[in-house]
């Protein structure tokens, strides 16, 4: 990151520190400096190529305890001098926010070997390297079967400064690669999509397997036929957990939208049973090439490993300083205002992918990717819909076989499938997608769910 943004970046924050410190009992603030970049290509060729960079501060404010959250991307002394002026006005005459208490006064002891888990210096210098990547990756989806491709990479890095009221002040770095593709044969609805995602360009980032993975699952799709509706077992790629799994740790298990009452885990506690016994799950923010891991969180709370879901049963919600429970601490997993998850980790299993085929003795579909995830009710038992899109297949013959069906969607809901999932992969693969509800990355294994209902439309 060049010096230049981050003295700018530093002295816009000094700025809005003086600012508040002359209306605000509590602040804190947050400077993101982003160089980002791009590569999107499609019919095999490369359509779009882009950089760009972004400063801003996110702002949180509080007058005995009446609060709000801004961001602030015009970064010059008349804009940060014009909001914060707004704001104090907002102050005056907000009401009292009751799930605000306060921020932690540390001191806190940190983990520095963090940092050098969630940034490598080969990405600052990728983009000269990033288009020879995606023809590379591209040309292995065709040698795999696929007649064209499609897709983006997004890489970048990251610079984020905090400092706050009680006098608390830090930074980290971080990179970022997520590579996705989707390869097409000839048969327009035989498809098929991988990705691969990390901070570190030499560690779990395999941008050919991925493409490799697509172009296999779209050469196998093609003659697909229309699947028959019913009830089937199903096994799931690692990136179908980012909808069918991960929403329950990552959104149902955060202390603010339960308290809303705004998920399907309202009126579940510490100690009840929610999934089957191979289920566990942890949010982690230590991880090592975590996209959402970091040295600490918006509190200066240290980063650390907190237990969901322990064999099934309902440990922890996770939460910030403010909606922790009485003599309990803050689950490093700020937002001060509303709590977010960094990485959520799922449990492994002591199966390969051919064993779980192998292993399920009902009917049984693969299921390689899902879109359009939509929610009946965020009620419980959170009713849900998912289309499988790319690559779904019928098992046959314990695994021997791989037939090829469409036009099947899933309808669930979020206890069934975590009650009914008997089976898990031994390796655990990083995913993040647009389509995740948690918006947060998730490391899950290949799982396998019974008796999940398939539908078809009737025309």
């Amino acid at each position: 990151m060049e010096s230049l943004k981050l003295e700018r970046l530093s002295k816009m924050m000094e700025l809005a520190k003086k600012k508040a410190e002359s209306f605000c009992s509590d602040w804190a603030i947050k400077g993101i400096a982003r160089d980002d970049n791009q590569v999107r290509f499609s019919e095999s060729q490369i359509d779009i190529n882009k950089n760009w960079e972004e400063l801003k501060l996110e702002l949180f404010l509080s007058q005995k305890r009446r609060t709000i959250d801004i961001t602030i991307n015009d970064l010059t002394e008349q804009s940060i001098n014009k909001t914060l002026d707004y704001c104090e006005k907002l102050l005056r005459v907000a009401k009292l926010n009751t799930n605000y208490k306060n921020m932690p006064l540390g001191p806190f002891n940190y983990d520095i070997s963090i940092q050098n888990k969630i940034f490598d210096p080969k990405v600052v210098n990728f983009d000269e390297k990033a288009i020879d990547l995606v023809e590379k990756a591209s040309e292995a989806s065709l040698q795999e079967g696929a007649k064209r491709v499609a897709g983006t990479f997004f890489f970048g890095n990251s610079e984020v400064m905090l400092i706050n009221s009680l006098g608390a002040k830090g930074s980290y770095r971080r990179t970022n690669l997520n590579f996705r593709i989707r390869a097409f044969a000839e048969d327009m609805y035989a498809t098929g999509e991988a990705l691969t995602c990390s901070t570190h360009l030499n560690d779990t980032f395999d941008p050919i397997g991925a493409a490799t993975e697509a172009g296999s699952i779209c050469k196998q799709a093609i003659g697909g036929k229309r699947g028959r509706p019913g009830i089937y077992n199903i096994i799931i790629y690692p990136k179908v957990s980012t909808e069918l799994q991960a929403p329950t740790p990552g959104i149902a298990m955060n202390l603010y939208v339960k308290k809303m009452g705004l998920a399907w885990l309202t009126g579940k506690k510490e100690g009840d049973k929610i999934a089957n016994d191979k289920i566990s799950a942890w949010d982690d923010g230590t991880i090592e090439y975590g996209l959402g891991s970091a040295p600490f969180d918006d509190e200066f709370v240290p980063s650390q490993r907190t237990l969901l879901i322990d064999k099934g049963t309902l440990h922890q919600y996770f939460c910030n300083t403010s909606l922790a429970k009485k003599g309990e601490a803050s689950t490093s997993n700020a937002g001060i205002t509303l709590p977010r998850p960094t990485n959520i980790v799922f449990s492994t299993g002591d199966h390969t992918l051919e064993e779980l085929m192998e292993i399920s003795d009902k009917p049984t579909l693969l299921v390689t990717s899902t879109w359009y995830t939509r929610y009946q009710s965020y009620a419980p038992p959170g009713v849900l819909s998912s289309l499988p899109k790319d690559g779904l297949f019928l098992v046959k013959d314990r695994g021997k076989k791989l037939e090829p069906v469409r036009q099947l969607r899933i309808n669930s809901d979020h206890f069934h499938i975590l009650e009914h999932t008997t089976a898990l992969g031994n390796k655990l693969k990083q995913v993040s997608t647009w389509l995740s509800p948690s918006n947060s990355p998730v490391f899950a294994p290949y799982m396998l769910i019974e008796d999940i209902k398939m539908t078809t439309g009737t025309k």
